[in-house]
């Protein structure tokens, strides 16, 4: 068979026996070797399946197995305690900056926003523009 490319190919024996039904039974060492294979970085399941004369469906099936079990079982995440500081934001006046002003272009129209408007008026405003009621 020819290599594809930078895939390994198994040198050894790879079949142990073939059942009544055709199917074959792997050599374990072979199984083992072509799924740590299967697991490094960049390694292309399909080409390294075909490399090696095994299905592609059976050897994902074999990588997952091998995760499942090797794995451990999941253990439920540990939380980390969190605090939570809120630090207020000096107003612009403070900071001997003018109020801000945001204008807003909605539906052909423009609206400027100065700074201490109440949200809930705000929303009101935006929902009569857009039509909708609030």
């Amino acid at each position: 068979m020819q290599a594809f490319g930078h895939t390994p190919i198994w040198s050894g024996q790879r079949v142990q026996r073939t059942n009544a039904r055709g199917r074959h039974v792997y050599v374990p060492e072979f199984k083992r070797w072509i799924v740590e294979q299967a697991q490094l970085p960049g390694m292309s399941l399909a080409a390294l399946a075909m490399s090696n004369q095994v299905n592609a469906n059976q050897l994902r099936r074999w990588v997952q197995l091998h995760v499942k079990h090797c794995a451990g079982p999941i253990t439920a995440a540990t939380l980390l305690p969190v605090t939570v500081a809120v630090q207020e934001a000096p107003a612009p006046a403070a900071l001997g900056m003018a109020a801000v002003a945001v204008e807003v272009e909605l539906a052909g129209t423009l609206m400027r926003v100065r700074d201490g408007v109440a949200p809930a008026t705000l929303r009101m405003v935006l929902a009569c523009l857009r039509g909708t009621a609030p």
